[in-house]
């Protein structure tokens, strides 16, 4: 597969209003793309679409529930009737969540699964033909670090993002006798606002401070993102996670003893509360 020209392409990005769907919006539209956004906050898309209007993108917004079918469906209909199949998928909402696993509410889970999952599920079955028949086109799904390394108290949302990893890759496996291409992304700890939220004793507070300082900006991840969509890579892992994507694989045990030990001391802390899923 040739490497993409984002010179007057479409591009879909969902999760646009916010965090790393806003800033890989813009560095598409620095690019030369023109953007399709959709978020379910109308208010914050229309900011992201003037900062989009001003790099010189073609800007038009979609204000959207993405875990309704209903929803999905229509807006794609609208989209293929005036521009027929878009050139780029970008899935970019999702959800966070902190919480002992077998603690975690059944309302939460569900929250987790409808954004972190289904809106995938949903877009590609959406838009995913139209690119196969016209046999070109590339989508991007956003899955986590904790895809290779399910942190304690994280892992109903390392369940979401295991689950668009095997998704993502299966679906690059079939899609690429169609011309369509799949990049899955794995950032690790990237700095949005869900980390203000989360409450717990000194080894959380601590803990916290520790990730913060080596988190990385929605902005420098959004252009490692860009380079490998137009790469048509596969995979696109940040730096600080090559060595969990590689060690854990070839090294298990220090992962499995560092896993237990961080949970027991988690669960024996005073102070852990669930934070209830947020944006990422």
């Amino acid at each position: 597969m040739k490497q993409i020209d984002f010179g007057g392409k479409w591009a879909l990005v969902t999760g646009a209003g916010s965090g790393m769907g806003r800033t890989l919006a813009l560095d598409l539209a620095r690019e030369g793309a023109n953007l399709l956004l959709v978020d379910i906050n109308g208010e914050v898309l229309g900011k992201v679409a003037l900062e989009a209007e001003a790099l010189g993108a073609e800007t038009h917004t979609y204000c959207a529930d993405l875990t309704s079918w209903e929803e999905v469906r229509r807006m794609a209909d609208s989209i293929h009737a005036r521009w027929g199949a878009v050139d780029i998928l970008a899935n970019c909402a999702g959800i966070a969540h902190m919480c002992h696993t077998v603690d975690t509410p059944v309302e939460d889970w569900q929250r987790l699964l409808a954004v972190n999952l289904w809106t995938i599920i949903h877009t590609v079955k959406a838009f995913a033909p139209e690119m196969m028949r016209r046999k070109s086109g590339q989508i991007v799904n956003i899955s986590s670090g904790q895809a290779f390394f399910a942190v304690p108290t994280w892992g109903p949302y390392a369940c979401t993002k295991f689950a668009v990893d095997g998704y993502s890759e299966a679906l690059r496996y079939e899609l690429f006798w169609h011309g369509v291409g799949v990049t899955t992304v794995f950032p690790g700890v990237v700095r949005t606002p869900f980390y203000d939220s989360i409450t717990g004793g000194f080894l959380v507070r601590v803990g916290m401070k520790l990730l913060m300082a080596t988190a990385a900006k929605p902005e420098a991840l959004s252009r490692q993102m860009v380079k490998g969509i137009k790469k048509r890579k596969k995979l696109v892992i940040p730096g600080i996670m090559w060595p969990v994507y590689l060690f854990k694989r070839l090294l298990p045990w220090p992962f499995e003893v560092t896993g237990r030990a961080v949970a027991w001391a988690l669960r024996a802390e005073e102070g852990m509360s669930c934070c209830p899923p947020d944006s990422e």
